[in-house]
């Protein structure tokens, strides 16, 4: 009875007001969507703050308690390398859209913006936190070389480096591909929408 009701007033009403509740309706459903991509970027910036602060301290000690210089050199790099993450990271929330712009268009642009930077870099990411690691902790590691029984926790060590390395890779192709693309294709389709 209420479906029918409703039926006949959405085929009673004008163009104009269905074209305005199509609007409202994307606009809804994209910041549903937003705001699960806004929590879980959170989460990340929250793990990289922490994780950072871990390895900084970590190495930290390490700097001071290492006998070999290699290893010291390596440690000090690791801190500077931590600190380029967080930055990276951190950096993004500079272009973070608010909810109280001046009009939804420039919302919606600042918000494109913004999944554009994420999106960068995620594809990135690779170039700044996966390659640079590796000689990295080839210096770390090559003082204890010399000890036998290290030798096998050195090689482990590489090999879950190069698996982690990996398995980051694919999984932010696979957080661009699923996550962030739709968004994009969704803010484009309501900046368009609203400009016609």
């Amino acid at each position: 009875m209420i479906e029918d009701e409703l039926i006949k007033i959405w085929q009673s009403s004008s163009n104009q007001e269905r074209i305005k509740f199509e609007k409202s309706k994307l606009m809804i459903e994209l910041q549903s969507s937003l705001g699960r991509l806004y929590r879980w970027w959170k989460y990340l910036e929250l793990a990289e703050v922490i994780s950072a602060t871990i390895c900084i301290l970590s190495f930290g000690f390490i700097v001071y308690w290492a006998p070999f210089t290699t290893t010291k050199i390596a440690s000090v790099l690791l801190i500077i390398f931590s600190i380029n993450i967080l930055i990276q990271v951190l950096s993004i929330k500079k272009i973070k859209p608010s909810d109280l712009e001046e009009n939804y268009l420039e919302y919606l642009k600042k918000t494109m913006k913004y999944l554009n930077a994420q999106k960068k870099l995620l594809e990135t990411s690779v170039y700044w936190v996966v390659l640079p690691i590796y000689p990295i902790l080839l210096l770390f590691f090559i003082g204890f070389w010399h000890i036998p029984a290290k030798r096998y926790v050195i090689v482990i060590t590489f090999l879950v480096a190069i698996g982690l390395g990996i398995y980051g890779y694919f999984l932010n192709k696979k957080r661009v591909k699923n996550e962030i693309d739709p968004r994009l294709e969704r803010v484009n389709e309501l900046i368009e929408t609203l400009r016609s």
